[in-house]
């Protein structure tokens, strides 16, 4: 496993019906051929709640994939003020599979 590229991109978080533009972080690891993706972001807490926002929300990516992204457990005001909601990691047979998802990695990964 081998830490390739580290990236911030635009999305939009779909709550509910409401859809809010997002900044989120991808994190890829390269496994042999293949390649990780793990995504996270952080959000504000009291937004979250007034948003309705439970334990989950999907993530529209740029590309148009969607991604759910999960906070563990319900989201409350005895939370952190700044909370993490995170995916499951994503694989990806290879880089061109990879680039389509997250196309703000851009060519120049390995």
């Amino acid at each position: 496993m081998t830490h390739v590229q580290n990236v911030d991109g635009q999305g939009q978080l779909l709550i509910g019906e409401r859809l809010s533009p997002m900044t989120y972080h991808v994190a890829v690891e390269r496994r042999g051929p293949r390649y990780r993706a793990t995504v996270e972001m952080q959000a504000p807490r009291d937004w979250l709640i007034r948003q309705g926002f439970q334990t989950r929300a999907i993530l529209v990516l740029a590309s148009g994939d969607r991604i759910e992204m999960e906070h563990d457990g319900p989201v409350e005001v005895s939370d952190s003020i700044s909370v993490v909601l995170q995916a499951a990691a994503l694989d990806y047979g290879d880089r061109d599979a990879l680039v389509a998802v997250f196309p703000e990695l851009g060519e120049d990964i390995d």
